[in-house]
């Protein structure tokens, strides 16, 4: 089996980490999407070289893949609520990424800090109207979380491993931000 490549690389916002590698199959489609999201801790230097192998697996498999980087903590604009409405606005590009695809036909996959984005991607429809991401254009019908970090306060409780980047990430700890930690 031949390795595939991304069919494209493309921006959907003006900041460099605001951009993806699309993946299309053979065909001429509607193809179902996945969306990866790359882990790191939320943070530099992940990006999503990490999930190109996985990318290159499901392409292969018939399905159209947007494999997505973000603003991590560490870069100009990251955390809150950066980082949310750089996932948000990559879920909504798939609308307008290509013909091919079938954009009512989504699942997001993340791997650690991208599995809890991915969850909370798919969550969208449920997010009140003042949080960053509130009214997808698209709703994944799916999310998969690989080693996702799913309960934040109690990762910010534990505050080892990726509980001591939450702060960064979010602006403070659970209990000053209950809100963005839900």
């Amino acid at each position: 089996m031949s390795v595939q490549q991304p069919t494209r690389t493309i921006s959907y916002g003006s900041d460099p980490f605001q951009s993806g590698d699309l993946y299309l199959p053979p065909g001429t489609g509607p193809f179902p999407v996945v969306v990866l999201i790359h882990g790191g801790y939320w943070t530099a230097p992940g990006d999503r070289t990490q999930l190109t192998g996985l990318a290159e697996d499901l392409c292969a498999k018939g399905y159209a893949v947007w494999n997505i980087d973000y603003r991590t903590v560490g870069t100009p604009g990251a955390g809150w609520p950066g980082s949310f409405q750089d996932v948000a606005s990559a879920l909504d590009a798939v609308a307008d990424l290509d013909r091919a695809l079938d954009w009512r036909n989504v699942i997001t996959v993340g791997h650690s800090a991208g599995g809890q984005l991915a969850v909370w991607a798919a969550s969208r429809p449920d997010l009140p109207k003042q949080a960053p991401g509130f009214a997808p254009r698209v709703r994944p019908i799916a999310a998969v979380s690989i080693a996702g970090i799913l309960d934040l306060v109690a990762a910010d409780a534990d505050r080892s491993g990726p509980g001591g980047v939450l702060p960064d990430l979010l602006g403070g700890h659970a209990a000053e931000y209950p809100e963005r930690y839900a």
